[in-house]
C-alpha cells in the first residue's frame, strides 16, 4: 500500500514537469508586477521580416477614408501600412473600429502587410480605469484578437501616449497580455515609445515592453512640440541618434524601428501682441509656404534640417523644414546602427519624391 501512495506522489509530481518542459514557458500576471521569466513563445511562432522594415502610418478619422484615392497607391519600398483604426473608447474596454476589408485586400494583393494601430486618445483616465482592471484587458484583447481575425491582419501597432507611471505600470500588464494572446496566431505586436532622454523608464519598463513585443517603434519626433516654451526643430538628426543610442542599451537593434516625421512645426509669433502659437504642415506645404521670398533660408549643421523664416502682415514664422537630405540622415541612422527599419508619420504628408529616395536606400 505505502508503494502505491509513493507512485502516485510522485506522478503528481511528475506530470507537470512534463507539461514546463514542452511547449511555451511563461509567467504568471500579478498585481505585483511581472516575473523575469516573460513569455516566450515556441520556435515555429517566430515572424519572419523582410531585410528592411518600411512602414507608414495612415490617418483614418472615418470609415470613408479607407476609400480615398490616395489610401490606394502602393508606394515604391512600401512593406507595411498602419491605418489608425482602432481606439479605446470607453471604461469598460470598449474599443472602436474603423477597420476595411478591402483596404486589407488591396495591401496584401499589392505584398504590404497591414498592422493596424491600436491608440488610447492620449488620454490617461480613460487608460488607467480600462487597463487596471484585469477583466477589461481581456475584453480588449478579446476585441483585438476577433478584430485581427475577422480582417486577416497582420499586426497590432499599439499607440499608447500621455500616461503617467501608474498607468504605465497597468501598461506593462496589457502588453504582456496581448502579446500571450497575439504571437502564437502569428500576429506581430509593434509597441510604440517616445524618446525620453536620460529617463526612458519613467512611465514603463522598456525592457518588458521589448521582451513581449515583436518591434518597439521609437518614436523620434516631436523634439519640441507645439506645447514647448521655445521655437525648436521637430527631429534634429544629433537628437535622433542619441535617443537611438539610450535606447539601444536596452532594446535589441533588430527589433528596434526608428520613426520619422513627414512634417514640420510651424512657430507663429505676432509681433504687436507677442502672442506665440504653432501648427503642422506637411513636407510640400510647409516646403511651399518658406521657399516664397524668405526672409532667411539655410541648411542648419546642427539639425540637418532647412531653418528658414518668413514675415507676413506683421507676423513671423519660423521653421525647420524636413527634406530630402534630413531623411537621407534620418535614414543612415537605420543603416549605421543596424537597425530593423523606419516608420514615418504619416501618410500623405510627404513630398513624392521621398519614396523614390527610401526605396533606392533600401532595395
Amino acid at each position: 500500500m505505502k508503494r502505491i501512495i509513493l507512485f502516485f506522489a510522485i506522478g503528481l509530481l511528475v506530470i507537470p514537469l512534463s507539461f514546463a518542459a514542452g511547449g511555451k514557458e511563461k509567467s504568471q500576471v500579478s498585481d505585483e508586477g511581472l516575473s523575469e521569466n516573460y513569455y516566450e513563445p515556441d520556435e515555429k511562432y517566430v515572424y519572419e521580416r523582410p531585410e528592411e522594415i518600411v512602414m507608414i502610418w495612415d490617418l483614418i478619422i472615418g470609415a470613408e477614408d479607407n476609400l480615398r484615392p490616395e489610401a490606394r497607391i502602393a508606394h515604391p519600398g512600401l512593406d507595411v501600412i498602419s491605418p489608425t483604426w482602432f481606439c479605446l473608447s470607453g471604461e469598460e474596454g470598449d474599443v472602436s473600429s474603423l477597420a476595411s476589408r478591402e483596404y486589407v485586400e488591396w495591401a496584401h494583393d499589392n505584398n504590404i502587410l497591414v498592422w493596424a494601430l491600436f491608440e488610447n486618445k492620449s488620454d490617461d483616465w480613460l487608460t488607467f480605469k480600462s487597463l487596471s482592471d484585469w477583466g477589461r484587458r481581456q475584453r480588449i484583447i478579446e476585441q483585438l484578437v476577433r478584430f485581427a481575425r475577422e480582417y486577416n491582419l497582420d499586426g497590432i501597432n499599439l499607440n499608447f501616449e500621455a500616461m503617467n507611471r501608474y498607468t504605465g505600470k497597468y501598461y506593462e500588464f496589457f502588453v504582456f497580455e496581448l502579446y500571450e494572446k497575439l504571437h502564437p496566431l502569428g500576429i506581430t505586436v509593434s509597441v510604440d515609445v517616445p524618446v525620453r532622454i536620460g529617463d526612458l523608464n519613467r512611465i514603463y519598463d522598456i525592457n518588458l515592453i521589448a521582451n513581449n513585443s515583436d518591434y518597439v517603434v521609437i518614436l523620434a519626433y516631436d523634439q519640441y512640440d507645439r506645447y514647448s516654451h521655445e521655437d525648436g526643430p521637430t527631429a534634429a538628426i544629433a537628437w535622433v541618434r542619441q535617443g537611438v543610442e539610450e535606447i539601444l542599451e536596452i532594446v535589441a537593434p533588430e527589433k528596434l524601428i526608428l520613426g520619422i516625421p513627414f512634417y514640420s512645426i510651424i512657430w507663429r509669433e505676432d509681433r504687436s501682441s507677442a502672442e506665440r502659437s504653432s501648427e503642422f504642415l506637411g513636407m510640400a506645404e510647409a516646403y511651399e509656404m518658406f521657399s516664397k521670398n524668405p526672409r532667411i533660408w539655410g541648411r542648419d549643421r546642427d539639425t540637418g534640417q532647412i531653418f528658414a523664416e518668413i514675415e507676413m502682415d506683421h507676423v513671423n514664422y519660423r521653421t525647420w523644414l524636413e527634406d530630402e537630405h534630413s531623411i537621407s540622415l534620418k535614414l543612415d541612422v537605420v543603416n549605421d546602427y543596424y537597425l530593423a527599419g523606419l516608420s514615418a508619420w504619416r501618410r500623405g504628408l510627404e513630398l513624392p519624391e521621398i519614396w523614390d529616395l527610401i526605396n533606392a536606400y533600401f532595395r
